[in-house]
């Protein structure tokens, strides 16, 4: 093309502006320096609110945010993205903007954000359009040419014409700069006839010029082919008045940088110092910025060798090196990097450098080997030593799986630790169907197992499965633990209410659920379906799985001590009050029918035989406080007495005894007496059991029938009659029936709970006096002390001063507390101290009951009632006794607290102006905490007027965080199902100037939706996922009758594409989905067909044997087992060990001799494979030639190290399996025995004696045990206690402890085996034998190597024979100071964890 700046015609444009043209510097005009009109356009923001009296809050807000990203772009010459986004969100939450800000918001998204790619700040910059048009923002033609040139420095495609048309037809007027933009949109494009159009046009308006247009010139000519055109542009500018400038220079150099015309660009350069043309080390970084993209980056050097590394070069650079990244030019990136200067830090060393870089790396999905390639030179060359993990966090942050795994990879192979939290932010990125995926990497690649909070908060929540069998399903076949699996499945189906499916998984799948977890979901989803019948089995199961969690600790710590020195006591079986904790919480949460909720819950709870403690019920009564019903009460006391029993679990096994009933017990008596066997045990059983169903009739029947049987009764059973006689309400049989027990012994009383249940029921029949003389003769010398049960007495003992008090007979109600509290019956407290307000209040008499109150706190220091009891006083409006009232609560709560409480009872009162008054005092000390724990009790309670009397109280109160009372009133709101008042909330924070969180706009936003009403504002973007923020969309948004437009783009023709056609599915994915849908045949055949250059995962192989396995497909199963193990590899630990467990249960010896020799010692023991290995000899019938291998073996070792590491390896859980089916190899077994023992390894001999003794053989295993255990210094026994414990063999389990006595083991496992035997009687009820046991055994161990949970037993149950226990339970220790060598390695898994002939420590005889 000519060049048109050849013409004259062109030339006379130009000469005709000469007394138009403005010469402005394209530096004050056009450089990234946001504002250079002005100081800082902050100042203009701050002017106009200063002159407007009723700006916002919400204005203030964005001012800040905008006042930073002007310090942002000034000091560093850059913004975030993640900045602008939360301006955005800013404005759309506050639904304002003023036009200076908007304008500013705009500018951001060019250049400034260097960080992501041009589209990306195009579709920003849009999407900040469309809200700006959605929220009528007033925008003028400088918003228009900020756009414009936004566009410019994005290269953006769009059509100069039409959108120059689209400004027109809104009515606003083009002004200069929108046309210099123009034809620099023109000349982007190399169209110089489209430039010339709007100079013709520029100078028929008379419109002026700057340098600005001829830089555009010489750009539109290079992108014309036309570098001399180009070049000649400098003549035309003198021509027209105007000299070049190191801008209109770095733009000649740069065209010469992007066509590789290298000698003009040296050559242009040696012109600019003889003219005085300084080019700034910004201009030179974009020459060589501009020869890299082209192609031309061996040319960069010597542009680079000019800098002079000024100030501020680092931020130029940085700028330079991120735009480098995005164009794939990391290599003149890093050049660039290594001359940036390094600041120090105080001690001299220099500060890492280059995370920027490695992180924009990753963000633009750079070539994984390059990632590494650069960290290794970062790290090499001193630069960044953490380079690697920079990289893999910015991998795993911005959700790129393919860089992220193998970053990952590259970790793990450096020896650094990989996480679980690094797989989080991939979880929520990827694709649904790609989740699992991710699951098994962690644990093929990584050996890596997520744990609960992973598969529940991250795998769940992104798997988009509905069915939740299908869920535990797919993540078992992941290689999740079928405990995780289930957990994380039921928490995810409570968080979404489903609770009726939460507890059928629960049912179907025995698992431990952390209370702590669990709690909040489970109450909330009671609260949406009110499903009691669910809940109350959900209830259930947490309790049974913590049960089972306690029980799996105590075997697991028993197992682990088959082969430690000392054995101290069995870990005690003692969980906490989780169905207590649960009880509470559904009390606070459920105020408005708490008395019916709490009905429910408990009967249910009683109906499964389920307990609480009694400080759960003590603190559950408090809560509640005046709202305490009888009902409650006396089911608290139920669950309290300690004689409730859980009922069986279908499928839990054999009941015991304390679980029968009456009929099954006296079936049990007559077969046992049949065969002439004791049945003294079970006849106390009968005897509790009669007591258990409170049948009056069938207990006198069985009592006097024990009775003619010559059965010793014991006199605490007569004591329970009593009670048995108050408990249905035969009062002068309680009465004569105590006396006999009095005339029998003078100096007998009753405990304190039978005492309290008889004197209720005498009071209840008037007779007051007999009741204290009932309460006199059995007061106790020390006050009453709480134990497991005492709510259930403290709650009777409430129960008679409640009935009292609302009877309004106070003199009576005095006499009875104090015959209470003289006779040590109980300790005041709040509550049993809340009946001597009761009995006034409900009489009215506000006087006494003041009087009372102030009795109360000078001698018991509690205050009883004060919230009621201000409430009464402020509604009589009686501030002399509201006063005193809060000087008795000052001396005990403080005058702060009493103040607060003292505002809670006003609002609660509907006195929000006396509230507002106690607030406002000067020098009141502020307690956020007080007010948030006040919200949250009303919340719960749904308590809406003090709440709203909260708002009213706290107006203008600045020290008060408000947006905490608003938030928790919207919640109450939407649980109360009020939206309109909801929704007015919002409306009245605007008119408080109270700016809404995006907590609180997305709750609303949230309700609204629920409701199928409108949302009258922007909802925060931070509900959305993050990975789709960025995808604008094509819809055009409505808000009111306004169309958001779409920021005028005209259309460009976009080139045609191919669409691809549809790929076929390949073999890999195809097997991976025959896997899931359980079809063997067709992964087998997907298998088959791949590719030479394909391979299988050991996951995938693994997978399908597992399928195999399980469809009794054991021979294929075998070959894919093979092909493994012949590429040095095998299955995964979990399907090999079931593989082999099939394999060794169908005694295939021939195949598990196969796999034997393919194993290493590791890999064995892995997988317990000698163990399987025993068990498929004991199933092909040829267990004794396992036993003369086995002696084959042990006949040919050398050396003791060469017998112990054989002594390893020996199938114990095997040989137990052997001696238990084949007795008569038991000689032959023997006979190897000795042969390890001539070695001095003795766990063959071991199992040995075990068999024996458990089988009654004595003679036999004491002969073992004198000649080669009872100077062992390790013992495995605990298989023999457990069978004593099953068989209930009192006998066997002395065998044992005599046998022990004489050894070297610790007390720790002498006492185990005393433990057992104490159990043992304890059970049957022979406590005087127990106790005789016990005795026995405190004179070889200490108390504290006695089992803690036997003690408690037997504790319990003297306990329960009104007797003394006259030891003192030790307290339970943190950690179990030695381990236990009481484990009998019959499980399959169990070795050795270490050889038996290893030294050991000196042991205690």
């Amino acid at each position: 093309m000519a060049s048109i700046l050849r013409t004259g015609k062109l030339l006379r444009y130009f000469a005709g502006f000469t007394r138009n043209v403005v010469v402005n510097s394209v530096r004050d005009c056009e450089s990234n320096n946001l504002l250079q009109s002005a100081p800082c356009m902050c100042g203009q923001f701050q002017n106009g609110f200063a002159s407007n009296a009723a700006a916002s809050k919400a204005e203030v807000t964005l001012d800040r945010q905008i006042r930073r990203l002007d310090q942002d772009a000034r000091r560093m010459g850059r913004i975030s993205r993640r900045d602008l986004e939360e301006v955005l969100d800013e404005i759309r939450t506050h639904r304002t903007a003023t036009s200076s800000q908007s304008l500013l918001v705009i500018r951001c998204c060019g250049n400034l954000v260097p960080e992501e790619l041009p589209e990306v700040r195009t579709a920003l910059v849009q999407e900040i359009w469309k809200t700006l048009n959605a929220l009528n923002v007033p925008m003028d033609i400088s918003h228009y040419n900020a756009l414009l040139r936004v566009y410019l420095e994005n290269e953006h495609q769009f059509a100069p014409t039409d959108f120059l048309a689209e400004i027109e037809a809104k009515g606003i007027e083009p002004n200069r700069v929108t046309y210099q933009r123009l034809i620099a949109r023109y000349c982007q494009q190399g169209d110089i006839e489209g430039a010339t159009r709007i100079l013709e046009y520029m100078r028929g308006k008379n419109l002026p010029v700057n340098e600005n247009v001829f830089n555009s010139l010489i750009l539109g000519h290079s992108q014309a082919n036309d570098l001399e055109s180009a070049k000649g542009i400098l003549g035309v500018m003198k021509q027209a008045g105007l000299e070049p400038t190191a801008d209109t220079y770095t733009t000649l150099l740069c065209a010469f940088a992007r066509h590789g015309d290298i000698e003009a660009l040296q050559s242009t350069l040696a012109e600019c110092e003889p003219k005085e043309i300084i080019l700034l080390d910004k201009d030179l970084l974009d020459i060589a910025y501009t020869l890299a993209v082209h192609g031309n980056g061996e040319h960069v050097d010597a542009v680079l060798s000019k800098l002079r590394i000024s100030p501020g070069f680092n931020q130029d650079a940085v700028n330079i090196i991120l735009r480098l990244v995005n164009k794939g030019q990391e290599d003149v990136a890093l050049k660039l990097l290594r001359l940036m200067p390094r600041n120090s830090r105080v001690n001299g060393e220099l500060v890492d450098v280059g995370a920027f870089f490695i992180r924009q790396l990753v963000k633009a999905n750079r070539p994984v080997e390059k990632i590494l390639s650069i960290c290794r030179t970062l790290q090499s060359e001193g630069l960044n030593p953490k380079a690697l993990t920079i990289a893999t966090e910015a991998g795993l942050t911005n959700g790129v799986m393919n860089n992220a795994l193998p970053l990952l990879h590259e970790m793990k192979n450096l020896g650094l630790p990989i996480r679980q939290h690094y797989f989080w932010p991939l979880f929520c990125s990827v694709d649904s169907n790609q989740v699992l995926d991710v699951v098994r990497r962690m644990q093929q690649d990584f050996a890596l197992n997520p744990n609960s909070e992973t598969v529940r908060d991250y795998i769940i929540p992104n798997l988009k499965e509905k069915n939740w069998d299908r869920v535990v399903t797919v993540l078992r076949d992941a290689g999740v633990p079928n405990s995780t699996a289930v957990s994380s499945a039921v928490y995810a189906a409570l968080t979404t209410h489903q609770i009726a499916d939460a507890a059928k998984i629960m049912e179907q799948n025995r698992a431990y659920y952390m209370p702590l977890i669990f709690r909040q979901p489970l109450i909330l989803a009671l609260a949406h379906t009110n499903d009691f019948a669910s809940f109350i089995r959900c209830v259930r199961q947490v309790y049974e799985g913590l049960q089972l969690r306690a029980g799996k600790e105590a075997t697991e710590d028993a197992a682990d001590a088959a082969t430690d020195v000392e054995a101290p006591a069995t870990p005690e079986r003692q969980t906490p009050d989780v169905v207590g904790q649960i009880v509470y919480d559904a009390a606070i949460y459920f105020r408005r029918e708490r008395v019916p909720t709490v009905e429910k819950i408990l009967q249910g709870l009683v109906n499964q035989g389920l307990s609480l403690s009694s400080a759960k019920a003590t603190a559950l009564s408090e809560l509640l406080g005046s709202e305490m019903t009888p009902k409650i009460a006396e089911q608290l006391g139920k669950l309290t007495s300690g004689e409730l029993e859980p009922i069986p679990l279908p499928n839990s096994g054999k009941r015991p005894l304390d679980t029968l009933t009456i009929d099954e017990l006296e079936r049990f008596i007559k077969n046992v007496e049949a065969k002439g066997e004791n049945s003294n045990n079970i006849k106390r059983q009968l005897l509790n059991a009669c007591f258990r169903s409170q049948n009056l009739e069938k207990t006198l029947q069985v009592i006097e029938r024990l009775k003619n049987d010559t059965f010793q009764i014991p006199i605490g059973i007569y004591a329970q009659l009593v009670d048995l006689y108050t408990h249905h309400k035969r009062t002068s049989d309680a009465l004569a029936q105590y006396n006999k027990l009095r005339t029998a012994d003078a100096n007998f009383k009753l405990d304190n709970f039978k005492t309290v249940r008889l004197a209720d029921l005498l009071l209840q029949e008037e007779r007051v006096d007999e009741a204290l003389q009932l309460l006199k003769e059995n007061q106790k010398e020390a006050a009453a002390e709480a134990g497991e049960g005492s709510f259930n007495y403290v709650s009777t003992v409430w129960r008679i001063l409640n009935s009292i008090a609302e009877t309004g007979n106070a003199e009576r109600l005095k006499v009875v507390f104090d015959a209470l509290v003289a006779g040590n019956y109980v300790v005041p407290t709040n509550v049993l101290l809340g009946p001597l307000i009761k009995v006034h209040l409900s009489r009215d008499d506000i006087p006494k009951a003041i009087d009372a109150f102030e009795q109360i706190c000078q001698q018991y220091k509690a205050t009883p009632w004060k919230n009621e009891l201000a409430c009464r006083l402020i509604q009589k409006e009686d501030a002399a006794n509201l006063q005193r009232l809060t000087d008795l609560s000052t001396s005990i709560h403080g005058e702060v607290n009493s103040l607060y409480d003292l505002v809670f009872s006003f609002v609660e009162c509907g006195r929000v102006r006396q509230a507002r008054k106690i607030l406002e005092t000067p020098g009141l000390r502020t307690r956020p905490q007080r007010i948030s724990n006040a919200c949250d009790r009303y919340k719960n309670e749904g308590m809406l007027q003090p709440l709203e009397g909260l708002i009213e109280a706290t107006k203008d109160l600045g020290h008060i965080d408000r947006n905490k009372i608003y938030y928790t009133l919207l919640l109450s709101y939407d649980k109360a199902d009020e939206t309109e008042k909801a929704l007015g909330l919002w409306t009245k924070m605007q008119e408080e100037g109270v700016t809404p969180t995006d907590a609180f706009l997305l709750k609303l936003a949230e309700l609204l939706k629920r409701k199928n009403i409108d949302v009258p504002f922007v909802v925060p973007e931070t509900q959305q996922p993050k990975s789709k923020r960025n995808k604008p969309t094509n819809t055009e948004a409505k808000v009111g009758e306004q169309v958001v437009q779409s920021p005028p783009e005209p259309k460009v023709e976009p080139k045609a594409k191919a669409v691809p056609a549809a790929k076929p599915i390949s073999n890999i994915a195809g097997f991976r989905r025959a896997i899931q849908a359980n079809d063997p045949d067709a992964a087998i055949s997907f298998k088959e067909r791949v590719l030479s250059g394909d391979k299988f995962s050991v996951l995938d192989t693994s997978r399908l044997i597992e399928l195999l396995v399980r469809a009794d497909r054991l021979s294929e199963a075998t070959k894919y087992v093979e092909e493994l193990l012949a590429e040095k590899q095998h299955p995964q630990p979990k399907i090999f060990k079931f593989y082999l467990n099939k394999i060794a249960a169908s005694g295939d010896l021939e195949v598990m001799q196969r796999i034997r020799q393919q194993l290493n010692d590791e890999q064995k023991r892995l997988v317990s494979f000698d163990n399987r290995y025993c068990h498929a000899y004991i199933v092909a019938g040829k267990a004794e030639q396992l036993l003369k291998q086995l002696s084959t073996e042990i006949e040919a070792v050398k050396s003791s190290e060469e017998a112990g590491k054989l002594a390893e390896k020996f199938p114990r859980g095997g040989a137990v399996g052997i001696l238990d089916k084949h007795p008569e190899l038991i000689a032959q077994y023997e006979t190897l025995a000795e042969k390890y023992a001539a070695h001095n390894q003795l766990g063959p001999m071991n199992v040995l004696w075990m068999h024996l003794i458990s089988n009654g053989q004595e003679v036999a295993s004491k002969q073992i045990w004198d000649k080669h255990l009872s100077s062992a210094p390790r013992l495995m026994f605990q298989r023999v206690l457990q069978t004593a414990r099953e068989q209930q063999d009192e006998k066997l389990a002395s065998t044992v402890i005599s046998q022990l006595r004489g050894s070297k083991i610790s007390e720790g496992a002498i006492g185990n085996a005393y433990s057992c035997l104490i159990d043992i009687q304890t059970t049957k009820g022979n406590t005087d034998k127990a106790l005789e046991v016990l005795a026995n055994a405190i004179k070889d161990v200490s108390l504290e190597n006695i089992n803690r949970t036997a003690l408690l037993r037997l504790k319990q149950a003297v306990e329960e024979k009104s007797q003394q226990f006259p030891y003192t339970v030790p307290e339970k220790r943190a950690k179990a100071e030695d381990s236990s060598s009481s484990s009998s390695s019959s499980d399959d898994d169990v070795t050795p964890k270490r050889p038996e002939t290893a030294p050991t420590r000196p042991e205690r005889v």
